[in-house]
């Protein structure tokens, strides 16, 4: 389609664009970071939901049941490496937990190749995949505060990784659609794998400023130990436990206050994931090839979005514009399900992109700037499971109400539930609200 190959050339530029211009106040680490991020979050587009959903839809023709615990496998295994890669990230620093992410997703595209298409087999894959992704995180949730602790310079940077992010959910699920398109859904693996080779060449020269190392400071972290003074005893550091994180989370107004937040946003989310390719094959009758395209539309919206996060003054970071953000992902979501006309359902995607767009790099700031540095890593993974798990829960009734009342009816009462929480604890939970801002 000649409206996907502009997309993805527009993709493409601004990866260039994020070199070749002196854009916000990035430095030459931050700018291979946001490049580390695209390649190998560009490389997991191409793959999760064409690979593994695309493939038990439109290939295995597996029911909804099939593509339901292919996304709970996903989700728990998510949240599982996201809580190893936290560990390891706050154990042994940035640089040994980008080579392990490179390794794991490297033998997860292998295997998944290896082993057929199988229903069995594509949730196996779906297992391990979960697991890369998941621990592969830190690299955009905590790897900015090992560069700067200036507040300003991290929006900017986490702006520039959403942005960035957002073009890599144009450019993979794009390519993705080409290569099922010309090949196979299982094909799609071979571009995750070069992807993360890529992001293996770009971030060998990732040298972070700050490094919290378990118990004894290495050549790593000479090189990235600038700032390890400033901030409490490594010891100390390394001797925190995922239960410490947990405490600082719940015992911090702002942290507590922003886990419920996205719990609750995301907890009709959840119904998505296992309908979404039955919504493109019974309701849009589009083929698999479109499950690309349409995600390609959403990441168009998030760059924009993620532009605007960049504009946005230092007084609107703060919780109730993140509330702003997820109410209008459910409005977008609402607009994108609604109708049986994919144009219609096109529109609906950038809209949705756009808020989702906002929503990440307001998120992480705040988080970056609220958490202790030596516990980022454990304390992202606890934001993230909170995230992840609401998307579990509505996986144990996505197949029942798709039954009983229909994909798409099913699909609009889940995103009436996403829009109906933000504007719900805007109303009535200001008091809080206002409390944790003062924090």
């Amino acid at each position: 389609m000649p409206t996907a190959r502009i997309r993805m050339k527009q993709g493409v530029s601004m990866l260039a664009s994020l070199f070749s211009k002196p854009q916000s106040s990035l430095s030459v680490q931050a700018k291979r970071l946001v490049a580390m991020r695209f390649l190998i979050y560009t490389g997991f587009q191409t793959s999760y939901f064409i690979g593994i959903i695309g493939t038990l839809t439109y290939a295995d023709d597996a029911s909804v049941v099939a593509t339901s615990l292919a996304v709970l496998f996903m989700n728990v295994f998510v949240i599982l490496g996201s809580f190893a890669g936290g560990a390891a990230l706050d154990a042994w620093g940035p640089r040994r937990h980008f080579l392990l992410s490179i390794v794991g997703a490297l033998a997860t595209g292998t295997a998944i190749i290896a082993f057929g298409s199988a229903t069995g087999v594509v949730l196996l894959g779906a297992v391990f995949l979960g697991f890369v992704m998941g621990f592969a995180q830190p690299i955009a949730t905590s790897y900015p505060a090992y560069l700067t602790d200036d507040p300003v310079e991290l929006k900017d940077i986490n702006s520039a990784i959403a942005m960035f992010s957002n073009v890599s959910i144009i450019v993979g699920p794009t390519l993705g659609g080409f290569v099922a398109a010309a090949a196979s859904s299982r094909a799609v693996f071979v571009l995750m794998m070069l992807f993360t080779v890529l992001a293996f060449v770009v971030g060998w020269g990732f040298r972070p400023q700050t490094s919290h190392v378990a118990g004894h400071a290495d050549a790593d972290s000479a090189e990235e130990g600038e700032r390890a003074g400033q901030s409490s005893n490594p010891s100390t550091s390394a001797r925190a436990t995922f239960a410490a994180s947990i405490k600082t989370v719940f015992t911090n107004s702002v942290l507590a206050l922003l886990f419920c937040i996205i719990f609750l946003s995301n907890f009709g989310y959840g119904a998505f994931d296992p309908l979404e390719s039955f919504f493109y094959r019974d309701v849009l009758h589009v083929g698999v090839e479109w499950m690309g395209w349409l995600s390609s539309a959403c990441g168009v919206g998030a760059v924009l979005g993620a532009v605007l996060a960049l504009r946005l003054p230092p007084h609107l970071v703060n919780l109730k514009t993140l509330l702003v953000a997820l109410m209008s992902v459910g409005l977008g979501s609402l607009l994108y399900v609604g109708t049986p006309y994919v144009g219609v359902a096109l529109v609906g995607q950038v809209a949705l992109g756009i808020a989702w767009g906002i929503v990440n790099p307001l998120h992480n700031t705040i988080v970056q700037t609220t958490a202790p540095l030596e516990q980022l890593g454990r304390v992202n993974s606890v934001m993230g499971f909170g995230n992840m798990f609401a998307g579990v829960a509505p996986l144990a009734i996505a197949p029942w109400l798709a039954a009983t009342f229909g994909v798409q009816r099913t699909l609009v009462g889940a995103g009436m539930v996403v829009t109906a929480v933000p504007a719900a604890l805007l109303l009535f939970g200001r008091r809080h609200l206002d409390r944790a801002a003062k924090q």
